[in-house]
């Protein structure tokens, strides 16, 4: 469809077999496509399942991303999405078709708190329990820093904050989502654990996901003075 520009007589749009439109003020006309090519080859398949891969969990992990990385992201030009997707391309591997994602390695959040050091760590189904170094770096880590413990199940989808206890705790305790309603759950779930350390002034203000800011326009995300994201370990939650 056109725009039409009524004091200038201009055109503006496709009308009919023909698009109209202006590049650095001079007006062009060119042909509508009516043919279009859609290259299968290995490099370009390879690259399209890679993009997709990083997009889609980008979007999965968007809650962690939006403590994690806004302040890192921001500093540098840059989206939550975009700064996972550049800080972890290598944890993206296309092999035979399918991409598969090193999802203990991926990097979650980065800053210039100290991060927690897992001394311990046990699990009964459900039930989980971790232990940690509570032992400051005085220039960098303070006793009311907040240790956030993330849950991602990516079959089911699920990303959840399970837990938030203080630095100087050094030990958490929490229950993982029972999943064993959901329909989509075929096999018994596994969960890959996160932790982030956060200044204790920002660690209560929640985070939202890519789908829940559409739902929050007004939505803003704050800078977070955080730490480097540390993976925990995996539980397989059998039913």
């Amino acid at each position: 469809m056109a725009s039409i520009n009524y004091y200038l007589g201009e055109l503006s749009g496709t009308v009919g077999n023909e698009v109209h439109y202006t590049r650095f003020g001079k007006k062009y006309v060119r042909s509508k496509a009516t043919t279009f090519t859609d290259c299968q080859s290995d490099a370009q398949l390879r690259q399209r399942a890679l993009f997709k891969a990083m997009l889609h969990t980008s979007a999965l992990y968007g809650s962690i991303l939006q403590r994690g990385l806004t302040k890192y992201a921001h500093d540098k030009g840059m989206t939550e999405a975009n700064m996972f997707s550049n800080l972890n391309k290598d944890k993206f591997v296309y092999d035979n078709g399918k991409v598969i994602i090193k999802y203990r390695y991926l990097i979650l959040a980065q800053g210039p708190l100290t991060a927690v050091d897992f001394t311990g760590f046990k699990h009964n189904g459900l039930n989980v329990e971790l232990t940690f170094n509570s032992q400051l770096d005085s220039s960098r880590s303070k006793l009311d820093d907040v240790v956030h413990i993330y849950a991602v199940e990516p079959d089911i989808e699920v990303c959840e904050l399970v837990a938030s206890v203080e630095r100087v705790a050094g030990h958490a305790e929490f229950t993982l989502p029972d999943l064993s309603d959901d329909p989509n759950c075929k096999t018994a779930p596994t969960f890959y654990l996160y932790a982030i350390v956060e200044r204790a002034n920002t660690a209560y203000v929640p985070t939202l996901s890519a789908a829940e800011k559409k739902l929050h326009k007004r939505h803003r995300n704050i800078n977070r003075m955080v730490s480097r994201s540390v993976f925990v370990g995996t539980v397989n939650a059998k039913h």
